[in-house]
């Protein structure tokens, strides 16, 4: 058995009723520079919040690429390598790295090995923690005898502190109560709460694999901390902690450059919250290192990061529902806005961001077909 996925594509329009209009172009007077060429042929969805231009790039996913005829994807090749002299910086999230990231065929081929780890995990019933592994994992989907399926959980922010002492809890950081049953109900809704990962579990005999980037693993603390507390809740706790195991990945390059004065760096791991202390030796964890130059392209640089999936820190929890919200990081001001709209279907991407996703994922795919790598058929949908 399966965790079904439920993380929606931002091409999957019909299905997720967002605001769309179609623009027509007439193609004689169609130019390379004007903003409304439709690269794919396809008719131009736009999705209305700040400042959205016309798309340059359509949505392009597994199914989308098997799609494009041999000359379009000759257009988006070029589309991909001048990116950056295209895009207008203030348009992106870090306008000093507005270069698209695996154009070194030596660090696509890292990143490739980075997504076999993953795809060592087919047949398992696996957790994406976030948006940092997206890529990897997606890219495991994509490729032959690669990963039938994975879900992806949205959550965003910690509330624990690195101390020289380990982590410790803020109290003045935790969701509020009324923060937390909204992320109850969150988990619920996608069949990721705690019931439902140890009914996996006993079903299967397999731990649910919860994956993320580890660093000072905060994050994964606090999101254990918050799912322990359920568990607790309902009587679980003990089934709950004996029905996950953790998977990390990471970068000790990058560790070792940022914390120079420690005599040594040891490998990154999750420290447990305190309630599940007691059942450390019934979680495994596992870490992965990767190359600095993939750490740094795929997982720290804000672009690549931010154009993936939704930002859901607690104080979004009760405003809005992260599979109909597509969203990079937001500002106090649209905060604001969604505290007194609270829109149902909406998305707050820049178009030079959406294009970042969809060149990347184009680069990817092409990469694998071009390398006899790619799957033939694939079922599962692909997660922004």
């Amino acid at each position: 058995m399966r965790i079904n996925s439920i993380c929606v594509g931002l091409n999957s329009v019909k299905n997720n009723n967002y605001q769309t209009t179609e623009l027509k172009t007439n193609s004689k007077n169609s130019t390379a520079n004007n903003q409304i060429t439709s690269l794919t042929g396809l008719p131009y969805v736009v999705f209305f919040g700040e400042k959205h231009k016309p798309r340059r790039v359509e949505d392009i996913d597994y199914f989308k690429y098997n799609k494009l005829s041999d000359n379009m994807k000759q257009i988006l090749r070029k589309r991909y390598a001048n990116f950056e002299t295209e895009v207008k910086p203030e348009d992106l999230n870090n306008a000093n790295k507005r270069y698209m990231p695996l154009k070194d065929d030596r660090i696509m081929k890292q990143f490739i090995d980075v997504c076999d780890l993953y795809r060592g995990l087919k047949n398992e019933p696996i957790l994406c923690l976030g948006r940092s592994p997206k890529w990897f994992l997606n890219t495991a989907l994509w490729m032959k005898d690669g990963l039938d399926d994975y879900k992806g959980v949205a959550f965003s922010k910690y509330w624990y502190r690195k101390t020289p002492d380990g982590l410790v809890k803020i109290k003045a950081m935790e969701p509020t109560p009324e923060e937390k049953k909204a992320y109850k109900r969150y988990l619920k809704r996608i069949q990721a709460d705690p019931a439902h990962i140890v009914h996996v579990h006993e079903k299967t005999g397999k731990k649910v694999v919860i994956t993320d980037y580890i660093s000072s693993g905060k994050g994964a603390c606090s999101f254990l901390d918050i799912m322990s507390e359920f568990a607790e809740e309902e009587g679980i706790l003990e089934d709950f902690a004996k029905s996950i195991r953790i998977y990390g990945i990471g970068c000790m390059e990058y560790l070792e450059s940022m914390y120079y004065d420690d005599e040594e760096i040891s490998e990154p791991e999750v420290q447990l919250p305190e309630r599940l202390m007691p059942y450390k030796k019934e979680i495994p964890q596992e870490y992965h290192d990767m190359p600095i130059e993939v750490f740094q392209q795929m997982l720290i640089n804000e672009n690549t990061n931010e154009c993936r999936s939704s930002y859901y820190p607690p104080e979004t929890w009760t405003l809005y529902s992260p599979n109909r919200y597509r969203t990079g990081m937001l500002s106090e001001k649209t905060l604001t806005e969604l505290r007194e709209k609270a829109p149902r279907n909406t998305t707050n991407y820049t178009t030079a961001m959406r294009d970042f996703r969809n060149l990347l994922n184009f680069r990817i795919l092409d990469y694998l077909a071009a390398n006899n790598l790619l799957r033939e058929n694939l079922n599962s949908k692909q997660w922004d």
